[in-house]
């Protein structure tokens, strides 16, 4: 684990802990071996170890990544250039790009839609899932075991050269969500899925996810508290079709957010 660590100091730089719980929320930790055996009992308590960069500008993050859409370039046995990829569950992954200069949210939103990742993780504060520690998300769960995130590859010595794209100028300031963002933190109001209800089950889930990126909850907690607090999943039953409609109800959420 310390290996890993001093390997993502090396990618990142600077960079930091996130320890989520979806009741508890997050709270974030300076990363040192001497913590390791503390992140370790949380993860095994149910709580979700993260991580993301102190500066987070030249840093792109590409979640819920399938394995036949990595771009790997076989020929030359590595990945590409500014790389660090993790396999968050089996099968899936997560790829951060470090750039070789500054990117906006903007073009951030505008290359996860391009690589057809996941959008409804908004590139503002956004968090990946830390390598070494399990993913406790609870459809992940086996006979009381669950899945290692793990570091398939890291490229440090590298970036990658982003273009430079030109987007049409929206006369919303993005400045407000981010205040209003903020004030919710502040009010540190624990809010919970019937506190929004609307008499349809569609319309409290996004009044409910609505608050929760307003406190600047991370989506993958705000669909793992929606699974968990819904009742009623009668039509939307299996696991396929209640992850396309969170991630179609989150992904609008957060537009509405950004706008």
């Amino acid at each position: 684990m310390e290996r890993i660590f001093k390997k993502l100091g090396r990618y990142f730089g600077f960079w930091k802990i996130g320890v989520m719980n979806p009741d508890n929320g997050l709270w974030s930790l300076t990363p040192s071996s001497n913590k390791i055996g503390y992140l370790r009992a949380m993860n095994a308590r149910g709580y979700h170890i993260f991580m993301k960069p102190e500066d987070e500008r030249r840093f792109l993050l590409l979640d819920d990544i399938p394995e036949d859409r990595l771009k790997y370039q076989k020929e030359q046995d590595r990945f590409k250039p500014g790389r660090l990829v993790v396999e968050t569950s089996p099968g899936n992954f997560q790829v951060w790009v470090k750039a070789g200069r500054s990117i906006s949210n903007p073009e951030k939103r505008y290359w996860i839609r391009y690589f057809n990742s996941d959008t409804a993780c908004d590139p503002n504060s956004r968090w990946g899932r830390c390598p070494g520690f399990r993913n406790r998300k609870n459809k992940y769960e086996q006979d009381g075991h669950y899945p290692l995130s793990r570091l398939i590859w890291v490229d440090w010595q590298k970036v990658a050269q982003v273009p430079t794209i030109t987007l049409p100028k929206k006369p919303v300031c993005l400045q407000i969500a981010k205040v209003c963002i903020k004030k919710h933190n502040r009010s540190g109001k624990h809010v919970q899925r019937c506190d929004y209800e609307r008499g349809d089950d569609s319309a409290t889930d996004f009044a409910y996810v609505l608050a929760l990126l307003r406190q600047g909850v991370d989506p993958e907690i705000i669909t793992e508290r929606l699974l968990n607090e819904r009742e009623d999943w009668t039509h939307h039953k299996g696991e396929r079709r209640q992850t396309a409609y969170l991630k179609r109800t989150i992904r609008k959420a957060v537009e509405i957010i950004n706008d």
